[in-house]
């Protein structure tokens, strides 16, 4: 956020408090910087850092030796809202740092770990921190269900195997070797993308105007948009076959993503252009 206060702003002396005499140069605190990049204070994704940020704050003087399930998940929207805000901002994609697979939290949690009314837990966590989470959670599933279950302020990833006999219905395949003994083999299935992506650039349109009453945009708005924020380098926003001539194909998550941008900025499509008009 210091470093989009930053750019923003073109001063070194932005994201600074007002020096004090006899005192060390303190820059912007996190909360202050939230008030600068997200005004919004109902934001989901504001919310999601500020319940973080209480946490952190809390663990200074309690020790947490196990970690909730929703607390988890607040975690991963954190993960997710990082990797989008750093491509928005600043064209960077976490993707291609770090696998995917080491932006997704993976824990294997037994029911009364997850659990703080379990009297077990509860001693081991002892009275303050087990008092404190069941407080804090309390708060995030009350938000969740305020922020009418936003991925920005929460999200579960889960991995399951279903058995099957029709392979069209599975995400992953698991098979016997050829022969006994021999190793078993994961098979992706290809993913159906007239599912995954199924809207062209004139239905996203449609459906943006749908959704947001009184609001015209056209096919280069969200040309401005592709470009501006790197939109054809998200795999869940974006879809192109390699056969030439195949058309560009955009997710429902692309189009929720639009409106939500929009609702929070209502420059947001105005800004774009600007912005891909600067980068031509």
């Amino acid at each position: 956020m210091k470093a989009k206060i930053l750019e923003d702003e073109g001063k070194q002396g932005s994201i600074y408090y007002k020096k004090q005499r006899g005192k060390p140069k303190r820059s912007l605190s996190l909360r202050d910087c939230l008030n600068r990049v997200m005004p919004n204070q109902e934001a989901p994704e504001r919310r999601n850092i500020e319940l973080i940020a209480d946490l952190r704050d809390e663990a200074v003087h309690l020790v947490f030796s196990q970690i909730p399930r929703d607390v988890l998940c607040l975690f991963q929207a954190g993960v997710i809202n990082y990797h989008n805000r750093l491509n928005e901002w600043f064209g960077v994609s976490l993707s291609e740092r770090v696998s995917v697979g080491m932006m997704s939290i993976v824990y294997d949690m037994r029911p009364e770990q997850c659990d703080l009314t379990d009297k077990r837990l509860r001693r081991e966590l002892g009275r303050d921190s087990a008092v404190f989470l069941s407080r804090y959670c309390s708060q995030i599933k009350q938000e969740f269900d305020l922020l009418q279950h936003s991925k920005e302020f929460s999200i579960g990833i889960e991995y399951r195997l279903v058995l099957t006999k029709n392979q069209d219905e599975a995400d992953i395949i698991l098979s016997s070797g050829p022969t006994v003994g021999a190793a078993t083999q994961i098979i992706e299935v290809p993913k159906d993308s007239s599912k995954s992506h199924p809207f062209r650039q004139k239905e996203v349109i449609q459906k943006v105007k749908a959704a947001v009453q009184g609001l015209t945009i056209n096919q280069h708005d969200i040309q401005c948009v592709n470009k501006a924020y790197g939109v054809k380098k998200r795999a869940e926003y974006f879809y192109q076959g390699k056969v030439k001539g195949s058309p560009a194909q955009y997710s429902q998550a692309f189009v929720d993503w639009l409106v939500q941008h929009h609702q929070r900025d209502v420059e947001f499509f105005a800004k774009a252009r600007a912005k891909s008009k600067r980068e031509s």
